[in-house]
């Protein structure tokens, strides 16, 4: 089965040998992560990388400029309605910006760190998701809207109607990316728990959601979950068998509910009964031939006089399309799309597998949503009732989303966990001071940020080099000691099957690159080879060195240059 891979089994699969290592190495330069990136010439925007930095402010400029967009809609859309039933043409528009603040309230502490990033991995979330859970019970019990929406989805609270179905996303989302984090990443629980952990928080809200009914949010967060679990390496056997139960659960759905069997056959064919079940998918096909290529204008809309019912919630795409046309509603998805690409990248980049799944199921559960709007008013797919985000009308849907947004900002803030200048200016020393003067240092708190290596090198200890530069034996060792040569120069790591030594172990000890002894004497150093004195290998300076004879070996302790003398 998929996820019952031991840690054990994925160590060894993770471990190949060195030689297999090398000749499996890609010619390509691989991409640096968040938290392995070191290129020298990275770009920076306000002390950030750009590579973090630029999909951020995509993904924030287009989330506001979608959510202003979607109030002047909101208020083009509702202001016939508003006027007749509410007296001012401006009641709705008003409720949907004190709901919007709220979400950007949300949103602020969320994406502002004014809550601890661990909080979204403690066992608090499961004492949110069990408050989830009480309010989709309740709903079952004192819900509203059954005569007038065919379903009970909302809790009346005096100043507004909660849905629990849109509080749930991101509460089964977050759940969802900590499950499979706890076990894919840091193997806390093994594969029984996982399994329990999984069949406790989906299928009872999923049911209770279902319940309602509510068909369409129960598609949506499905979708998600199994999207996360096809990015943490679900095989395409169980995609497909999956894949196949879901189109027949649906089927099961549709076949046994009479309004789904009558939204279906809508679908296939609404001119069928335009008056009746096809009312809605009809004057949405109106809507938009009306519109043509550029609109009749914002506010110039003739279906929101009462013609197209929900005109500023679910069909919100139909008043959209009528008043500014292809156009203006191509680039309004355009916007959309761009936010949502720019969302796939802050996933990119995110520094840990939980926060990839968590951005990455708040980016899927957001577009499968938009997804499922647009084809349902278009006719692509049959309409689910399911608002368009950050744009239809409502409280809960839009809190609801703009917390999803949040949550992917928050992947983006926590990805800036160390740069290259950071990592580099880790390594640096601060050298000459005494013991005393860098503890005083550390104590007044700037020791740790200057280096974390004060008053001593990270160079190690001086030492004579003894070996060619390529790391290789000398050329007189080679035949007769390869053995020893081995255990020399690799520690006997090939005499003991173990991989060859690593550019940096090799170099020098465990303090970082060893320093290599030049002598003291500079200008001997700077000198003309021919000029330089010849010196004999019992260290008397003179004439030329003499010749080897025979098998006769060189001295211990020569440098490379009186090597290569006596190589010659």
């Amino acid at each position: 089965m998929w996820f019952s891979k031991t840690k054990e089994n994925a160590a060894e699969s993770e471990a190949p040998s060195a030689g297999a290592r090398s000749a499996a190495r890609p010619k390509a330069r691989r991409r640096a992560t968040a938290t392995s990136h070191s290129d020298w010439g990275e770009k920076y925007i306000a002390g950030v990388p750009a590579r973090i930095m630029r999909p951020r402010l995509v993904f924030l400029s287009c989330l506001i400029a979608i959510c202003m967009f979607g109030l002047l809609m909101i208020y083009s859309a509702s202001s016939v309605e508003s006027l007749q039933e509410n007296g001012s043409s401006w009641f709705f528009l008003y409720r949907q910006a004190i709901f919007m603040f709220i979400g950007f309230v949300l949103f602020a502490m969320i994406g502002s760190r004014l809550l601890p990033w661990p909080l979204f991995r403690s066992k608090l979330v499961w004492g949110v998701w069990f408050g989830v859970l009480v309010l989709l019970i309740a709903v079952l019990f004192v819900g509203q809207g059954a005569e007038e929406w065919g379903a009970s989805r909302w809790i009346d609270l005096g100043f507004f109607n909660l849905q629990p179905a849109e509080v749930a996303k991101p509460v089964i989302i977050v759940l969802t990316a900590k499950i499979f984090a706890d076990y894919f990443e840091d193997g806390t629980i093994d594969t029984r728990a996982f399994l329990i952990q999984m069949l406790i928080m989906l299928p009872f809200p999923l049911f209770l959601i279902f319940k309602e009914p509510d068909l369409g949010t129960t598609i949506i967060i499905a979708l998600t979950v199994f999207a996360i679990a096809i990015l943490c390496g679900l095989p395409w056997r169980v995609v497909a068998f999956v894949t196949v139960a879901a189109f027949v659960l649906g089927a099961a759905a549709i076949v046994t509910s009479p309004y789904r069997a009558k939204r279906f056959l809508a679908f296939l064919d609404p001119w069928s009964d335009p008056y009746d079940t096809g009312y809605q998918a009809t004057l949405a096909i109106m809507a938009f031939a009306s519109g043509g290529l550029f609109g009749r204008g914002i506010g110039n809309s003739t279906m929101k006089y009462h013609y197209l019912p929900e005109a500023h919630n679910d069909y919100i795409l139909a008043i959209i399309g009528e008043e500014l046309g292809f156009v203006g509603t191509a680039i309004f998805v355009l916007v959309f799309v761009s936010m949502i690409i720019a969302a796939f990248y802050i996933c990119r980049e995110a520094p840990t597998l939980h926060a990839q799944l968590l951005a990455s199921g708040c980016t899927i559960i957001l577009a499968v949503q938009f997804l499922i709007n647009v084809f349902g008013i278009l006719g692509v797919m049959p309409m689910t009732g399911k608002p368009l985000p950050f744009v239809s009308y409502g409280g809960s849907s839009i809190i609801a989303s703009l917390v999803l947004a949040a949550l992917i900002f928050r992947v983006s803030v926590e990805s800036n966990v160390e740069t290259a200048a950071d990592r580099r200016r880790s390594g640096m020393a601060v050298m000459g001071e005494r013991p005393a003067r860098a503890s005083a240092r550390r104590s007044a708190g700037c020791g740790d940020d200057v280096s974390g290596h004060i008053g001593r090198s990270t160079a190690g200890e001086a030492r004579a080099r003894s070996t060619r530069r390529d790391g290789s034996a000398p050329r007189v060792d080679r035949a007769a000691s390869s053995r020893s040569a081995l255990s020399v120069y690799d520690g006997g790591r090939q005499g003991r099957g173990e991989a060859s030594p690593t550019r940096r172990e090799s170099r020098g000890t465990a303090g970082g690159y060893g320093r290599i002894d030049l002598g003291s004497d500079a200008g001997e150093r700077l000198r003309p080879r021919q000029d330089r004195p010849r010196v004999d290998y019992r260290g008397v300076t003179g004439g030329n060195a003499p010749r080897r004879s025979g098998d006769e070996r060189p001295p211990r302790g020569m440098n490379d240059r009186e090597r290569g003398r006596y190589d010659r």
